[in-house]
């Protein structure tokens, strides 16, 4: 009985995994600083710290 369930389980996983969405593509840096600048003037980001913000995020992205 519990065998079963661990197969249904694990079977379960596995199409969850397969149907899972595709991880959008992010804008690039530049792009993403001029967007945070429209929305919010006096912010004190520069183009080198988005450029850190994105590879934590690929960074991130890649282990899951």
């Amino acid at each position: 009985m519990l065998e079963q369930e661990l197969k249904e389980a694990r079977l379960s996983c596995q199409e969850n995994k397969n149907s899972a969405p595709a991880v959008a593509e992010f804008p690039g840096a530049a792009d993403l600083l001029n967007q945070l600048k429209t929305r919010r003037k006096k912010s004190g980001a520069n183009l080198a710290d988005i450029e850190v913000v994105l590879e934590i995020l690929e960074t991130d992205r890649s282990e899951i």
